[in-house]
Parts: structure tokens; C-alpha cells; sequence
């Protein structure tokens, strides 16, 4: 199977630098808004996808269902398996992640290709 070539596009570079100047994950929606210019949330969906399938954003399903989005090298964790924990706050509804890495056991005669660690509860700017 031969691999399909990419090439950066302005929308790609857009979606990279909105994930970078972030401190916390994003949902596919929070991106459309913060884009600069006008794009469908299909758009942004086959852009995240595509990053995902690079190893470039790492994704985690929240309460709600919908997946938010951070770029890799914020995360410092192996590629392969993100095995650090995120947090949801219940207030303000960020998701963030979190340093915190857990040991994912071996499971005989099955292959892991993916994890989501959740940790919900109050953060330290909403306790306030």
C-alpha cells in the first residue's frame, strides 16, 4: 500500500499553531472558532486525522462524548501509547494533560493500540 503524500496547507498550519498557543486540549469546535478564517468543521476533522495518524495530536474522548485534541509535543509522552492521565474539570470544562503516567499491562493475546486515561473533578483555578 503506498503512502498518500501531504502537503502542509495554510488550514493545516492554522490548526498547529491554534494547538500549540493553547495550555489546554481542544475540541474540533473550539478550533473552527479560534480559526482566523472561515472553515468547515469537516475540514477540521480530516486535519485532525490526519495529525493523529502522523503522531503529531493525541486525542481523548471526554464526558460529554467529543473528542479534544493536543499537539504531542506538549504531552512529552511516547508516541506509541499515550499513557498519561487528562483531567476534566466540571466547571470550567477544560481537559488538560496531565504528567501523570500509568502502567499499562501486558493483556495476553492482545495488541494495545490506544489508551484514554480521564480523571474528572474541580481544578485549582475553579476551587477558588
Amino acid at each position: 500500500m503506498e503512502t498518500k503524500k501531504t502537503r502542509n496547507t495554510e488550514k493545516q498550519n492554522l490548526v498547529r499553531a491554534i494547538l500549540s498557543n493553547t495550555q489546554h486540549t481542544m475540541s474540533a469546535e473550539d478550533i473552527m472558532d479560534a480559526m482566523p478564517i472561515k472553515v468547515n468543521k469537516t475540514t477540521i476533522y480530516r486535519i485532525l486525522d490526519r495529525f493523529v495518524a502522523k503522531g503529531e495530536v493525541h486525542f481523548i474522548t471526554v464526558k460529554n462524548g467529543k473528542a479534544h485534541y493536543a499537539l504531542c509535543n506538549q504531552c512529552g509522552v511516547s508516541h506509541q501509547i499515550h499513557n498519561h492521565i487528562h483531567f476534566e474539570c466540571q466547571v470550567c470544562n477544560e481537559v488538560t494533560c496531565q504528567p501523570n503516567t500509568l502502567l499499562i499491562p501486558d493483556l495476553e493475546g492482545f495488541t494495545v493500540k490506544e489508551t484514554q486515561f480521564l480523571v474528572i473533578g474541580i481544578c485549582n483555578k475553579c476551587k477558588k
